[in-house]
């Protein structure tokens, strides 16, 4: 009964996680199409998005999945370089991608962004929210 129960602990880690991050992706593509039609500027428009999504997920992913109780200024340094270099591999990504690929940007983002959130979950859970 008590591995069951841990089961189902890391499993309700997970979805919360992934639904914070869906709610956080979501907010990301909605600014990152909206500041890339107003100036477009892939560059500009991710790093906009991505400080005003990250600054959600952190909160959320702090309080309420994990649980933390690391040091909150450290934990928002830890979490803001993991940011910056995931921001930064994703604006470079898609803008190389989308001066090869004759499609929209925003259809790029989506699978880059799906493999840097695998990544971004494995870090936030054993270096970033550590118990």
């Amino acid at each position: 009964m008590k591995y069951f129960s841990k089961i189902i602990q890391k499993y309700n880690v997970l979805i919360k996680y992934l639904l914070v991050a869906i709610l956080s992706f979501i907010l990301d593509i909605l600014l990152f199409n909206i500041f890339n039609h107003l100036w477009l500027n892939i560059i500009l428009a991710t790093i906009l998005a991505r400080v005003i999504s990250a600054t959600f997920n952190f909160l959320l992913n702090r309080n309420k999945v994990f649980k933390s109780s690391s040091k909150a200024s450290i934990a928002l340094v830890k979490y803001f370089s993991l940011v910056i270099m995931q921001m930064l591999v994703s604006a470079f990504t898609v803008d190389f991608l989308a001066k090869f690929i004759s499609i929209n940007p925003t259809f790029i983002k989506i699978p880059v962004e799906f493999i840097l959130f695998i990544c971004n979950y494995l870090i936030q859970k054993f270096l970033i929210f550590q118990k």
